[in-house]
């Protein structure tokens, strides 16, 4: 392979790199922006989506966050409420730790060990340099979710997100006791309903990716006549729950593209020029490149 050719192949794959990058950031602004609103109220600190990171980084407000909570779980038996004691954070975090130090990390993996002990799922749980070192911002979001909705439990607001799942799991649940022998089997409302945000930005999503959406009632559709899914509005972002968290419902349709290419085609372009002038014992080691054929975005 030429000297030209190589340089094409090298800014194509940090072209690629650069979009896989800026699609996750895209994917995990929403959920970003509602835990970075949830923070600064809990903790009464300054956290934006922008610099949600940086003010983590340290490990120091996570333990914060971990002793309001305590505090809130001590208040509820006062409430009237019957809800499952919190353990308690029984760490000693370094209040003054510098980003990047063993401090930082001393505190996250506090932090960590408390999270396994409210039984936060294990899937979403990042390592200490996840957060020391902001390699895991997707796994921090989804952990710091799942703390949330814990805290719901012991009377702290929780985000609008999770806000959204229990309206969601009480629709699915009076459904089920109403007629539990329909198994959540759905019927499109008949009654001509005035079309609201959610359905113009259906059917706008809908047309953009060639994807039939049926409209069973305001925030509830079936794609592709199998798929029954949720929508609801958090900000300017039109999302859609995925199985127990969120997506934004037009990166959830680009994935269920029946005309996009889902797979990602490997081509081998060998130079058979090369490859007949080498002797038989070295024609193993001509130059072989592989053309990567991705899915559009």
């Amino acid at each position: 392979m030429s000297k030209e050719n190589m340089e094409q192949e090298g800014e194509g794959s940090l072209d690629f790199t650069m979009k896989i990058a800026e699609r996750s950031e895209q994917e995990l602004l929403p959920l970003k922006e509602d835990l970075a609103e949830w923070l600064s109220r809990v903790l009464k600190e300054n956290i934006t989506a922008d610099n949600f990171m940086d003010r983590l980084e340290n490990g120091v407000l996570v333990c914060k966050l971990a002793q309001i909570m305590q505090a809130a779980a001590r208040n509820v038996p006062k409430n009237g409420r019957s809800v499952k004691a919190l353990a308690p954070f029984a760490f000693k975090f370094h209040q003054n730790a510098k980003a990047g130090t063993f401090f930082a990390r001393d505190n996250a993996a506090h932090f960590l060990q408390w999270c396994r002990q409210i039984k936060v799922q294990d899937s979403v749980l990042f390592e200490s340099d996840g957060l020391v070192l902001q390699r895991q911002p997707r796994e921090v979001i989804l952990c710091l979710l799942d703390v949330a909705r814990v805290a719901a439990d012991y009377g702290i607001e929780p985000p609008k997100l999770v806000k959204l799942e229990k309206e969601i799991d009480d629709e699915i649940a009076a459904e089920v006791a109403k007629k539990p022998e329909l198994k959540l089997a759905v019927k499109k409302d008949k009654k001509v309903a005035k079309a609201t945000s959610i359905d113009a930005e259906v059917e706008r999503l809908s047309a953009k990716y060639g994807i039939r959406i049926e409209r069973i009632k305001e925030g509830r559709y079936v794609v592709d006549g199998k798929i029954n899914i949720f929508v609801r509005i958090l900000r300017n972002h039109v999302m859609v729950r995925v199985g127990g968290g969120w997506d934004t419902l037009e990166h959830f349709l680009s994935r269920h593209d029946p005309n996009k290419q889902h797979l990602i085609h490997v081509h081998i372009i060998i130079n058979w020029q090369e490859l007949l002038a080498q002797p038989q014992h070295k024609a193993l080691k001509c130059n072989i490149s592989l053309r990567i054929q991705f899915a559009r975005s």
